[in-house]
């Protein structure tokens, strides 16, 4: 039979991670899993899945406690002493690796499980030694250990009885040490959970979670969350996801970045869509000085697929110079196929022919926001005189084309996108660093351009209703269809042109108009 070093451990524990509170996460997707099953098997209503993390800084303990399904007392040694065993499904359940529980073992002296299952009047304890097990995996060791011979050695199983009836699992990092000062600072573990457990928006501070609840009911969409709760002296906080504010600063010069809206994709997306996304409309003035909200993150099951750096990746591979797009936006990705899994680390995802489809979709995506983000940037350093011109340009073309009549509605509607995006150009250009004069004229041509914009919204006759009344109905109607027609065949130029001749012969004169 193969022999498995003690060395292996450490591969496992610090080797896996990059972050220490990963190990946070790997706990809290351990919870999820069981709060997931209990809601399955009806032990749990949907909503009421609970997770507390408490701090003890004086002791030196975090404990992290679920009311999930717990574990039978006949399962435990399975469950908790094996590594890299899991029962868990790869299909139902975030985590299905058996390793994850292992992760503390690096940051503390001594590493508890405790859990109850529902019907059970035992309460089981798994206690690890960290200090031996880190000692007994150190590189500096003369002679290596087999695995289980140390896992034997320096873990301990005991069950106690109870008259209560309960279901939960309990962790608890004992002594924690220097390495691991993270799991004591409340506001540290805060700041990684609200990117990376799954838990859901603040329908209190972020005004735009309605609309993304009122769009996943309308698709049929439903995104898994728990609460969480931190718990550390007198403070008690519920963590939710990092989205609150509608105004935000860039890192470099602190712009304003305005959340005006919320875009989704693909907007058809549905329950069996491989993924769906949002993201928030803004007017794009550079990168979010904001680390917890900027950029795109990927998430399965609604836990966080490393951070924004796989969407850098992806804006990187529609082109070198989109990388930093990535984060000129917010927004996050969920992936919904079930044969796509996140890799060990989960920084990422298993190569899979799914993954690869969604990865192409996903580089076309990156490559539409860099373009708008790079016009909108380019809009911004333009000088004042190539910024006003077309801006001027487009109020005199929109004034004539109300004069002489707009052919049709869908004439109207790109009549009016095309001020808007004056207006969004004229808006990032002045976000850059111009003086009191080229401020003034930029303020003065957006109200030129508001004003013209809204006498063309309300603008309710087109070219058939100003025709004189001298034409039947019949000739009216062949006019109107022609100039339609001209419309939708012949460029800007030409058809003003071929409109123009056409009134000229067949409109109401201006004194008739009058009357």
């Amino acid at each position: 039979m193969p022999r498995i070093g003690a060395f292996v451990l450490e591969t496992l524990t610090t080797g896996m991670y990059t972050n220490p509170l990963d190990t946070l996460r790997e706990y809290v997707q351990n919870s999820f899993d069981a709060i997931r099953e209990a809601e399955r098997s009806g032990l749990l209503s949907n909503g009421a899945g609970r997770i507390e993390i408490s701090v003890d800084e004086g002791s030196r303990n975090l404990t992290l406690r679920d009311n999930g399904t717990g574990i039978l007392a006949n399962n435990v040694n399975s469950r908790l002493v094996n590594i890299g065993m899991s029962s868990k499904s790869i299909l139902a359940d975030a985590g299905f690796r058996g390793i994850g529980r292992l992760a503390g073992i690096a940051y503390c002296r001594r590493l508890v499980f405790r859990t109850q299952s529902n019907g059970d009047f035992d309460i089981s304890s798994v206690a690890f030694d960290c200090d031996e097990l880190r000692q007994a995996m150190s590189p500096r060791m003369k002679q290596v250990k087999e695995l289980a011979d140390v896992i034997n050695s320096y873990a301990s199983v005991t069950t106690e009885k109870t008259r209560k009836k309960d279901h939960f699992l309990e962790v608890t990092m004992e002594g924690i040490n220097e390495v691991g000062q993270s799991f004591l600072e409340w506001k540290k573990i805060n700041t990684y959970l609200c990117q990376v457990a799954p838990v859901g928006l603040d329908m209190q501070s972020f005004h735009h979670a309605g609309t993304i609840h009122q769009w996943l009911r309308v698709h049929n969409i439903a995104v898994p969350a728990v609460s969480i709760i931190i718990t550390s002296g007198s403070t008690n906080y519920q963590v939710f996801k990092p989205y609150r504010k509608l105004t935000y600063t860039t890192i470099r010069e602190k712009h304003k970045i305005h959340v005006k809206g919320i875009r989704f994709f693909p907007e058809n997306a549905g329950p069996d869509s491989p993924f769906w996304g949002w993201y928030a409309e803004t007017n794009c003035p550079g990168t979010f000085g904001d680390d917890t909200v900027a950029g795109f993150r990927l998430r399965k099951a609604n836990i966080g697929i490393g951070m924004a750096d796989r969407m850098t990746e992806i804006f990187a591979e529609a082109s070198e110079s989109y990388a930093r797009f990535n984060n000129y936006f917010m927004g996050e990705i969920h992936i919904q196929d079930s044969n796509i899994i996140p890799n060990a680390r989960r920084d990422g995802f298993e190569d899979s022919h799914e993954w690869t489809a969604i990865w192409k979709s996903l580089v076309d995506f990156a490559r539409e926001r860099s373009r708008e983000a790079h016009q909108l940037s380019q809009a911004r350093n333009l000088d004042i005189e190539r910024l006003v011109g077309p801006a001027e340009r487009e109020i005199a073309a929109a004034n004539k084309k109300r004069k002489t009549g707009l052919a049709s509605k869908d004439e109207k509607s790109r009549v009016l996108e095309k001020i808007d995006s004056q207006i969004d150009k004229l808006d990032a250009a002045k976000k850059a660093e111009r003086n009191e004069s080229e401020q003034n004229e930029i303020d003065r041509v957006r109200k030129e351009l508001q004003k013209t914009r809204q006498s063309i919204e309300h603008e309710t006759t087109f070219v058939v209703q100003k025709l004189s009344a001298s034409l039947d109905k019949k000739q009216r109607k062949i006019i109107s269809e022609i100039i339609g027609i001209l419309y939708d065949m012949l460029d800007e130029d030409s058809f003003e042109k071929a409109r123009d001749a056409i009134l000229a012969k067949y409109q109401v004169p201006d004194k008739e108009n009058d009357r």
